[in-house]
Parts: structure tokens; sequence; C-alpha cells
């Protein structure tokens, strides 16, 4: 793995289950450089919020049956990450501006502004689509851009892709139990059965959509930014103390939720 810009964030995805490597004759690869796929990309989005669910693409021509992506493209569209339509391209490379979209939509960020895109010089390149998403990521830092442009229609790389989760996700929470204490910045939980207890949160806590109907508990527990919740049941998301000092974001695809 190069020793560069991308080298922690790709060991982070690698670490936390978000990108694996393509096994060849003489080793196995990450290909930091190589361009994401619609495909690949739906698969580390899925993986990063636990996402089980799926949906049916009938009428989509260009996922065949048994294709090791058809189910991870099943689970982008029941998230609603994706947009069902009779031509999914899971095998093409995805754009810059259609990669930042859809991490928009999994985070419940589209209220961004030409506005807040104003510091870069190729702003007017961006898609009419894709303003509102790509402002809202901009807006608080999640994407930066390179020597002042977005590039939006360039292809995303596979190491460019794990530095924008990295800076969106700090840390993962995959396995039940306690958790007293928690690294600074955004913090998924994607399991059922997790308990944060006497922690402050410096930043976003997502409830991905792993946890499903399942509990998880807040004791004590201080979260400095937003909580969105995109997994939970009616009585199964329970806060004992603390605060939320950001926005209560509901989230979830199916069912109902209650914080």
């Amino acid at each position: 793995m190069p020793n560069n810009w991308s080298t922690e964030a790709l060991s982070k995805a690698v670490g936390n289950g978000l990108l694996e490597g393509f096994k060849e004759k003489s080793g196995t690869f990450i290909k930091p450089s190589d361009p994401l796929t619609r495909a690949q990309m739906a698969t580390i989005v899925n993986r990063a919020f636990g996402a089980k669910g799926t949906a049916n693409l009938t009428g989509v021509k260009d996922v065949p049956q048994k294709a090791w992506y058809t189910a991870e493209m099943q689970k982008a569209v029941k998230m609603g990450t994706m947009k069902l339509d009779s031509k999914m391209r899971p095998n093409d490379p995805i754009t810059r501006q259609e990669a930042f979209t859809v991490l928009a939509r999994a985070f419940k960020m589209a209220d961004g502004t030409m506005a807040n895109l104003e510091k870069f010089s190729d702003k007017e390149k961006v898609s009419s689509w894709a303003v509102s998403s790509l402002g809202a990521l901009a807006r608080v830092g999640y994407i930066q851009g390179a020597d002042g442009k977005l590039n939006p229609l360039s292809k995303i790389t596979r190491a460019e892709f794990a530095v924008v989760m990295d800076n969106m996700i700090k840390e993962y929470i995959n396995k039940a139990g306690t958790v007293t204490q928690v690294h600074e910045g955004n913090l998924m939980i994607n399991v059922p059965d997790v308990i944060l207890k006497d922690i402050t949160v410096k930043g976003d806590l997502i409830l991905g959509d792993g946890i499903g109907e399942g509990n998880v508990s807040l004791e004590n527990v201080i979260v400095k930014g937003n909580l969105i919740a995109r997994g939970g049941g009616v009585d199964s998301i329970v806060i004992n103390g603390g605060s939320i000092e950001g926005k209560v974001v509901i989230a979830k695809v199916d069912g109902q939720i209650r914080v």
C-alpha cells in the first residue's frame, strides 16, 4: 500500500471491513488508483450502515440474477442510496458527483446550495440534480476538492472514496455490548444491542440500518452533533440522561422509529 495521502484512510477502510482486496496469483491488492464502480460503492456503503434489507429489481436489465453484486444493488435501492432504474450500470465507474450524492442520501444531507460551492472554481460543472447534495457535504467539510476544484464529472478512485468515508465516519461499532470510550468524530452504530455509556460523541451519532428493530441505549451520553436514526424500532432507541446538541433526524426506510 502506498505511503501517501490516502494510506491511513485505506487502512481504516480495510480494518473496518469496508474495502476488500483483489486476490490475484501474486497477492492481494487494494488498487487504490482504480476507479470505483457503482456496484463497489453500493457494497461499501451497505457495509458501513450494516444494510440487510433488499428491494425487488424487477425491470432492471443489467443486474444479472447471480452476479456478485446483485444483492448489494438490491440493498442500495432499499436504502434509498441508489435509484431504481431499468439500467443500474453496476460495472460503470461512478463519478465524483454521483458518489457524493449517494452519500448525501445515506446521511440525509440534501439541503446544500450553490453558495456552499462558491470556493470551487469548477462549481458550474456540477449537475443541477447534484447541487443540493454536494453543497451539503462541502458545507461541513466532508468534501474539500483538490487545487480549488471539485472535479464533479471525473471518476472517483477507490482511495479518494476511502478518504471521504473516513471524513464522514471516524469509528464503527459493529459488535453488541457496552461502549464507554470512543474516538473523536462521527460515530456509526450498525448492530443492535449496543449501550453507549458515560461518553461524549464529538460529532454525529449515526444509527445504521443494521440495527433493524433492535435496541440501542444512550446512558448519560452527550452528542455534540446530530443523531441520525436509520435503524431502530418504535420503542428500541432509549436515551437516559445526556443530551443531543444537534438535530434528531429520523431516516428509517421501512417502519416506524421513535427516539
